[in-house]
């Protein structure tokens, strides 16, 4: 079964995309164990802390939680957070590493994407998450994300293009640029970058990675 052994002797561990594709959650969580927040994350807490006080507070959804790495960055961070995922491995590891000081802030909710519907949150961090909802149901999700953002809040997160390798899967959502940017048509975009490159994973493979990494911020319904 995917996940359930080790690395064969003298063989090189599989990179987490690896363990991604197959949806290997065991895997893939065991492969980023130790790794900072994604820097979508970074820049979305940032652009916050510029923008100075605010009588909002401050709640995040970490949407696609896995195991933490950026939960636990929002919590360090002094963030109110609901972390939600699928996994019952991930909210298991992301419980059991949970410092003491931070659990007055985390809830936790197993939930698929399509499952979860969202309350109000001035911050919705998707970090690698969104690709991997059922593609027939992307639509209605991503309008439940941008209706719980209210008018100042932020997404971050990714989009997959439709460039990369795993476009040819059928359970992955992919988009083109001006799909995106129709995404965020609601939002004023703090950074739109566009990536395409190409890694070798454990085995010699290489993949080609087309990716979209997001920071907007939700305008009001006059703002242009």
């Amino acid at each position: 079964m995917p996940g359930t052994g080790g690395t064969p002797p003298g063989s090189a561990p599989a990179k987490a995309h690896e363990h991604a594709e197959l949806r290997d959650w065991p895997g893939y969580f065991r492969a980023v164990a130790g790794k900072p927040a994604r820097e979508t994350l970074l820049k979305a807490l940032d652009l916050f802390d510029r923008d100075g006080p605010s009588d909002v507070p401050r709640f995040a959804i970490d949407l696609g939680c896995g195991s933490g790495r950026d939960t636990f960055e929002l919590l360090r961070r002094g963030w109110r957070v609901l972390a939600v995922d699928a996994s019952e491995l991930g909210l298991s590891l992301l419980k059991k590493e949970l410092p003491a000081e931070y659990a007055d802030r985390l809830e936790t909710l197993l939930s698929t994407y399509e499952d979860f519907m969202p309350r109000e949150a001035v911050l919705l961090n998707a970090s690698y998450a969104l690709p991997f909802c059922e593609p027939s149901r992307f639509d209605e999700v991503w309008a439940r994300i941008v209706g719980a953002i209210p008018t100042g809040g932020r997404f971050a997160g990714q989009f997959f293009g439709e460039r990369d390798d795993w476009a040819v899967l059928g359970d992955r959502v992919h988009h083109t640029r001006p799909q995106v940017e129709r995404l965020l048509a609601e939002f004023t975009i703090d950074r739109l970058q566009e990536v395409e490159n190409r890694e070798a994973g454990a085995t010699g493979v290489v993949k080609n990675w087309h990716v979209f990494h997001v920071v907007a911020k939700k305008r009001g319904k006059a703002s242009r």
